[in-house]
C-alpha cells in the first residue's frame, strides 16, 4: 500500500508534466544529491526516498539515471532496492554501481515494500566498523555534518536554474526525501529583521535588503543579492519562511522587492501560497545549502615580499630614481631661465 507521503509525491510529479515540461529529472537529481549528504538514514527516510526514486527512475532519461547511479555509488550505504534497480539498467548506468557492497545483499526486483527492520539494526548492518563510519563522515559531511561546499554549489545552481514548477516540487519534497536536523541551519532569530527587510523592500532598496538578509541567514552578501534579485521569487519565500516572517509581511516584500515579481499579482499569490505550503524545515534546509557556499570562498592572496626587506628596497629604488631625475630637471630649468 502506498503511503500518504508517496501519494503526495506522485501527485506533485504528475503536475510537472503540464504543458509538456518534464521536471522529474531535475527533481530526482536534486533529491538524490540531498539524500547522499546524510551518512545514515532511518528506515522511514530510506523508504521515502526509495519509493520516490523507484518511480522516477522509470520516467527519466539515461543521463539522469547515470547521474543518480554515480551519486549513490559514492555513498557508503545507499538504498539497496534502488541500487539493484540501477544495476540491471543499461550498461552506461549499471557500470557505476555494479561493484558496490550493497549489491551483495539479496537482490530485489519488485517494487519497494514497507521496511521491517529497526533503524538501529539496519544502520549496524550497513556500517561495519567505527573506522568506516568516520571515513564516510569525513567524505560527505566534513564540518559537523554540514553540506559539503561543492555539493552545495551544485544544488544551488540547479535550484536557481529550475523553472517555477520545478522549484515548487523540490521545496515541497525536501522534508520527505531528504530530512535534515533543524539545528543544522544557523538562523538569526532577531524580531526586528522582518521589519527591516520590509522597510528596505517598500523603499525598493534591494541592496539594503541584501545587507539585512545576509547576516540574518548567515549567508554571503553575493548570495543575498541573488536571492533578492531572482525574477521568479521562490528564494525570497525560502528566506522568509526560514526567518519565520508573517504571511502579510512576505506578501508586501514580494510586491515591492522585485518589479518582475511584483507586477504580476497572480505570481505574488502563487508565491504566498507556496509560503503556506512549504515547511520551515525545507526552508532551513535550503538556507543550510546557502550557508555552505561560504566555505568555498577564499580571500584574495595578499602580496608577501620574497625577502624581509623587499618592500624597503622597492621604496629605496623609487627614491633613488627621483633623486637622479632632479638634477636633469633643474638643468633644463636653468637653460630656459638663461635664454
Amino acid at each position: 500500500m502506498e503511503s500518504a507521503s508517496l501519494s503526495n509525491l506522485i501527485h506533485l510529479t504528475n503536475l510537472g508534466l503540464r504543458g509538456g515540461a518534464d521536471m522529474r529529472p531535475t527533481l530526482l537529481r536534486v533529491l538524490t544529491d540531498l539524500y547522499v549528504q546524510k551518512l545514515v538514514h532511518t528506515a522511514d527516510e530510506e523508504q521515502h526516498y526509495t519509493e520516490l526514486a523507484w518511480r522516477l527512475l522509470d520516467a527519466v532519461d539515461v543521463p539522469t539515471r547515470a547521474a543518480v547511479a554515480n551519486r549513490l555509488a559514492r555513498h557508503l550505504s545507499p538504498p539497496p532496492q534502488v541500487m539493484h534497480k540501477l544495476a540491471v539498467d543499461l550498461p552506461e548506468v549499471a557500470a557505476a554501481v555494479r561493484a558496490h557492497p550493497a549489491l551483495q545483499r539479496q537482490p530485489q526486483t519488485s517494487e519497494p515494500q514497507a521496511p521491517t527492520a529497526p533503524a538501529t539494526e539496519r544502520e549496524e548492518a550497513q556500517i561495519a566498523t567505527p573506522e568506516d563510519r568516520e571515513q564516510a563522515l569525513a567524505a560527505v559531511m566534513p564540518e559537523r555534518g554540514l553540506i559539503a561546499p561543492d555539493v552545495a554549489s551544485e544544488l544551488n545552481e540547479l535550484f536557481f536554474a529550475a523553472s517555477a514548477d520545478e522549484r515548487r516540487l523540490i521545496l515541497l519534497n525536501l522534508e520527505i526525501a531528504a530530512p535534515m536536523p533543524r539545528e543544522q541551519a544557523q538562523i538569526l532569530r532577531d524580531p526586528t529583521v522582518g521589519r527591516r527587510l520590509e522597510m528596505a523592500a517598500l523603499a525598493r532598496n534591494r541592496e539594503g535588503f541584501a545587507q539585512t538578509l545576509a547576516p540574518a541567514l548567515q549567508i554571503a552578501r553575493a548570495q543575498a543579492r541573488r536571492v533578492a534579485g531572482d525574477e521568479l521569487g521562490e528564494p525570497i519565500v525560502i528566506a522568509a519562511k526560514a526567518l519565520a516572517l508573517p504571511r502579510d509581511v512576505v506578501y508586501r516584500i514580494l510586491l515591492f522587492i522585485n518589479t518582475t515579481v511584483g507586477h504580476s499579482v497572480e505570481r505574488v499569490h502563487t508565491l504566498a501560497a507556496l509560503h503556506d505550503e512549504m515547511t520551515a524545515q525545507a526552508a532551513e534546509h535550503m538556507a543550510a545549502i546557502w550557508q555552505a557556499l561560504q566555505r568555498n570562498e577564499r580571500p584574495a592572496a595578499k602580496h608577501r615580499p620574497l625577502v624581509w626587506n623587499d618592500e624597503a628596497r622597492a621604496r629605496a629604488r623609487t627614491a633613488t630614481a627621483a633623486v637622479r631625475r632632479a638634477p636633469a630637471a633643474q638643468q633644463s630649468s636653468d637653460r630656459r631661465d638663461a635664454s
